[in-house]
């Protein structure tokens, strides 16, 4: 079933390209019946009776060797909590996208869909690969599609921005292909579980330089401080439907890096170098939120809210503490709904405007009542209202970091919070509460309200994230039991004790796997 589900989006991506025709509304109309029965075949994931009952179980396939190294690639494939709610973001995600994109896209229609499901593929793919080199695959191949959706669809200055944010992005994977090398010359493997099992093997000094890049690759997809400069100018050029994937389900798959890879290969250097991490999120969560207070464009000031809301995110990874690692698998669905309503609502501006600055609309709100309330709507989950999903996921880590790190760190990254209402509430005030402006290209009492298929790309999303706030358990039980895990070894080095509790048995387990001082074989400390 991991192989089918894998496989469905390309084929319907393959069948798009080669069935449908130039009718624009046909090609919506298939696209959509395509994506939506993806979706649903991937619902038995978080389903426990279904997915843990062998109807998803980890497949392995041997695919072909690794010149130069006597490893075998294995299309090898597993899903979890994690893995498996990520997939439930991705999977609807990319139905809401399309279902937006009817005013955004035009005439190009099946050349949107194509993309979006050929992205939906190799999404899946990185969330489900066990194996190193077939994540990387996917993990570089999904900039593809999306290169190529900026590059045809995007605004004024579209194609730079398409080169930049690839160039941007590959060269900071480069350096972990070649770490995925070196790894298998080393181990002879590629295989996530024996990479884990195998890393005494590799000396202390390489296994720094290994570290740092996965790092790298992984900081510059979240995007982490100082490796965002691609965020800004790729989200304000791409069109609404478009980000909605970018921003809410590819920046989680860096995050997703951290937490699969990162701290279970390299729980002794995830410890070490924790407060490196800590320090650079919680730059980019005040130091975010602080510039996106300072825009006039609207898409740039939700770029600078996601680096805002995801900076967050990774310091409560890197405090270790088991609350705030559940926190974070809850707040990257939340934020995933959040943000992504917000983007569409934004990117039907824009399609009827042609522009999203923030002094270019005014008294909105009686003119597109269903709108407006919508976006507040969107914004109140966005400011982690009680009741909100996002509300569970960011109090969880608030409450992590304070206890794995301290009360002044808590304090400092939760200036966010409140900065978050301030960014907010400028947009909502100016666009539908503030004066009428004359700015727009289009004159503001021609704006129309939205259509039935534009309000309910959006609906989904605010009845998620009000659902989820009220009942996060699936999520937080799945989700967040299986990132409390994987953060665990890492915790016990740390010696951080709430994170070593969270599974005492890994603890032993790390020790044990561990090379002796006298192990003539031990690689020696620098």
């Amino acid at each position: 079933m991991l192989y089918l589900l894998l496989a469905s989006p390309f084929v319907a991506a393959l069948v798009v390209c080669l069935a449908a025709g130039k009718d624009s509304d046909a090609n919506f109309r298939f696209g959509l019946v395509l994506s939506l029965a993806i979706a649903v075949l991937g619902l038995p994931l978080v389903a426990p009776g279904l997915a843990y009952a062998g109807m998803f179980a980890p497949v392995s396939l041997s695919w072909f060797p690794l010149w130069g190294t006597g490893a075998t690639v294995h299309l090898s494939l597993a899903s979890d909590g994690l893995s498996g709610w990520l997939i439930q973001l991705v999977t609807w995600l990319t139905p809401i996208a399309i279902l937006g994109s009817r005013r955004q896209v035009g005439s190009r229609m099946r050349e949107f869909i194509a993309c979006v499901l050929a992205m939906e593929a190799l999404m899946i793919g990185a969330l489900l690969a066990r194996d190193l080199v077939v994540f990387y695959l996917c993990f570089e191949g999904m900039l593809i599609p999306m290169v190529v959706i900026i590059a045809l669809f995007g605004g004024i200055e579209r194609r730079a921005a398409a080169l930049w944010f690839f160039l941007y992005t590959m060269l900071g994977s480069i350096f972990m292909l070649v770490g995925i090398w070196y790894i298998a010359w080393m181990i002879h493997s590629t295989d996530l579980r024996t990479v884990i099992d195998g890393m005494f093997a590799i000396p202390a000094k390489a296994q720094q330089l290994l570290f740092f890049s996965f790092a790298l690759a992984f900081a510059v997809k979240v995007p982490l401080v100082p490796f965002h400069g691609w965020q800004p100018r790729t989200y304000s050029e791409t069109p609404g439907a478009g980000v909605v994937l970018l921003a809410g389900a590819m920046a989680k798959i860096g995050v997703y890096g951290f937490l699969r890879f990162v701290l279970p290969i390299f729980p002794a250097l995830s410890a070490e170098w924790a407060h490196l991490f800590i320090v650079l999120g919680a730059i980019g969560t005040v130091g975010g939120a602080l510039v996106a207070i300072a825009q006039d464009d609207a898409k740039r000031m939700l770029a600078y809210s996601s680096l805002s809301h995801l900076g967050l995110v990774m310091v409560g990874i890197f405090s270790f503490s088991p609350v705030a690692l559940n926190g974070a698998a809850v707040q990257m669905v939340a934020h995933g709904f959040s943000v992504a309503a917000l983007f569409l609502m934004v990117g039907y501006m824009e399609a009827r405007a042609q522009t999203v600055g923030l002094d270019d609309f005014g008294g909105l709100a009686n003119r597109m009542p269903v709108m407006a309330v919508m976006f507040v709507l969107a914004a109140l989950a966005s400011a982690a209202l009680p009741g909100t999903m996002n509300f569970i996921g960011e109090f969880q880590l608030l409450l992590g970091i304070f206890l794995g790190i301290g009360l002044w760190t808590a304090a400092f990254v939760g200036l966010s919070v409140i900065l978050g209402v301030v960014y907010l509430l400028i947009l909502i005030q100016r666009w539908f509460y503030g004066k009428v402006q004359g700015h727009s290209g289009q004159d503001p009492a021609q704006m129309t309200d939205v259509s039935p298929s534009e309000a309910l790309a959006v609906l989904p999303l605010l009845l998620a994230s009000f659902f989820f706030g009220f009942y996060p358990s699936p999520i937080s039980t799945q989700a967040g039991k299986v990132a409390e895990e994987l953060g665990a070894a890492a915790g016990a080095e740390s010696g951080n004790p709430p994170a070593a509790a969270a599974n005492p048995a890994l603890a032993p387990d790390v020790a044990a796997t561990a090379p002796s001082p006298t192990d003539p074989t031990a690689p020696t400390e620098p």
